[in-house]
């Protein structure tokens, strides 16, 4: 014995403790935010109102590189956005040190932003409805309660085929938990919703570094998600895309797998939030009086997209960051514009409305019957795409985008896939894929974490790749 004494551990403060509970708590309640927001709101000086927003999550990961795993972590965070309106100026800033002193200076912060902003005491705005929301499924047991080693076990069984091949695997496993809260006077009621998300990708290289290939999904309920199958589909692609062979770019008839499809579709569904204002620019679809698109034919009578947080396979939010309402809306009815997405500001103001249609990204595209196979049995020249990626749009009124394939292109002849070929650049609207369809797949759900996205594999014609790619 050294004759040491172990010193005392520091107690755990109360407002800590109040917050978090047990150690092992992963985030917070409803009652957590609302307590810490109250604690907030006594350190406000003066009149005015204390919107705030609160965020905390948990997040279980596993990385890996070259077959090992390289990162095994679990992770928790609080981030709390303070707000101060004070006689219709606004300020706030955004911190995640929960303490007391913390909390006090983030809100002098607050206010010294709210004193220096614009002031308009005349304006007056009226008071939003009781709005009603609605309680999607965003929530799993099984996700909020996966174990560490069933993590390290996914990752391991998902390394051994491409090892076991010869092949190098890259990839990512998360789950995640969280809380959303926004505590608003202006919202009229504290608004608090759990949700949680699971995600996995994985690329699958050759090792002299010919060949490519990826797989990946997301989901609120990791028990939806298969990791076993997603490397045996990285695993196949790779070896398929092996020693690809050059041919010229032009217009190819394509075959869009639901990844690819969702590289397009999503700028798409961005561009439904139509207003149209200095900050966000052109936009496809201005909203503006004179300028709308609502009514109009913009794609194939095949294609609808409609938003919808009772979907039980995608997993929206109810509610925004500044409490409105997510509700479903159909955006592009059988290729006719049918709603655009506006916040209550623009509908007080144009629209005469109190009640917005808010987009929350998450969106389900509705397909058709054919599989892949049958899409390249009906091909008599054409290319298969995996994916698209350094994706940038060059015209906002157009959508007009570029970007390059990845992991997995093959060139099609006489309805069967004859060579992988090297990856092309693409410039093209998609707006003009969704108008030259001949063909949709059964939708599914994609790798999209931060915005759900189901949408089916596509064969258009005329796709314009516009040079060739060294990269694999």
């Amino acid at each position: 014995m050294s004759g040491r004494t172990r010193s005392p551990q520091p107690a755990v403060p109360r407002w800590l403790s109040a917050l978090f509970g047990a150690p092992d708590k992963k985030f917070l309640s409803q009652a957590d935010c609302e307590a810490l927001v109250a604690q907030a709101e006594r350190f406000a000086q003066g009149a005015g109102e204390t919107p705030c927003k609160v965020t905390s999550w948990w997040s279980g990961e596993v990385r890996w590189a070259r077959n090992r795993v390289s990162l095994a972590s679990d992770r928790r965070n609080d981030e709390l956005r303070i707000g101060r309106r004070i006689q219709g100026a606004e300020g706030g800033v955004r911190t995640n040190q929960i303490d007391a002193v913390s909390l006090e200076g983030a809100v002098r912060a607050a206010e010294r932003l709210a004193y220096y902003g614009r002031t308009n005491p005349d304006e007056h705005r009226e008071p939003p409805p009781r709005f009603e929301y609605l309680t999607p499924a965003i929530w799993s047991d099984q996700t909020f309660a996966q174990p560490a080693g069933e993590r390290a076990r996914a990752a391991q069984a998902i390394i051994a085929p491409a090892e076991q091949a010869g092949m190098v695997s890259f990839g990512y496993l998360a789950v995640q938990a969280a809380g959303h809260a926004v505590i608003d006077p202006a919202v009229g009621r504290p608004l608090y919703a759990p949700y949680t998300a699971a995600q996995c990708s994985m690329t699958v290289r050759d090792p002299e570094g010919t060949g490519s290939g990826w797989a990946g999904t997301s989901s609120y309920d990791w028990t939806r998600i298969d990791p076993a199958a997603l490397a045996r589909r990285a695993l196949e692609k790779c070896l398929a895309s092996r020693h690809p062979v050059t041919i010229e770019p032009g217009r190819y008839t394509v075959i869009l797998e639901p990844q690819a499809v969702h590289g397009l579709v999503r700028r798409v569904v961005d561009a439904f939030y139509g207003r149209y204002d200095a900050e966000r620019g052109p936009n496809p679809f201005h909203l503006r009086p004179l300028y709308s698109k609502l009514g109009l034919q913009v794609a194939d009578t095949r294609v609808t997209i409609v938003q919808d947080p009772l979907d039980p396979d995608l997993g929206v939010l109810p509610f925004t960051d500044d409490g409105q309402p997510v509700r479903p809306a159909t955006w592009i009815d059988h290729g006719m514009v049918t709603h655009l997405a506006y916040w209550r500001d623009y509908a007080l103001e144009w629209l005469h409305d109190n009640d917005p249609i808010v987009d929350r990204w998450g969106y389900r595209m509705a397909g058709g019957s054919a599989t892949v196979e049958d899409m390249i049995r009906s091909t008599q020249r054409g290319l298969l795409v995996t994916r698209f990626s350094n994706l940038d749009t060059l015209d906002p009124e157009s959508l007009l985008m570029t970007g390059v394939t990845r992991d997995g292109l093959w060139l099609i002849e006489h309805g069967t896939i004859s060579k992988a070929v090297k990856n092309l650049r693409f410039t093209e609207s998609p707006l003009f894929v969704l108008n030259s369809i001949d063909l949709l797949g059964p939708p599914e759900r994609v790798f999209s974490p931060d915005a759900p996205a189901i949408v089916p594999p596509v064969k258009a014609h005329d796709f314009s790749f516009t040079s060739t790619i060294d990269a694999i």
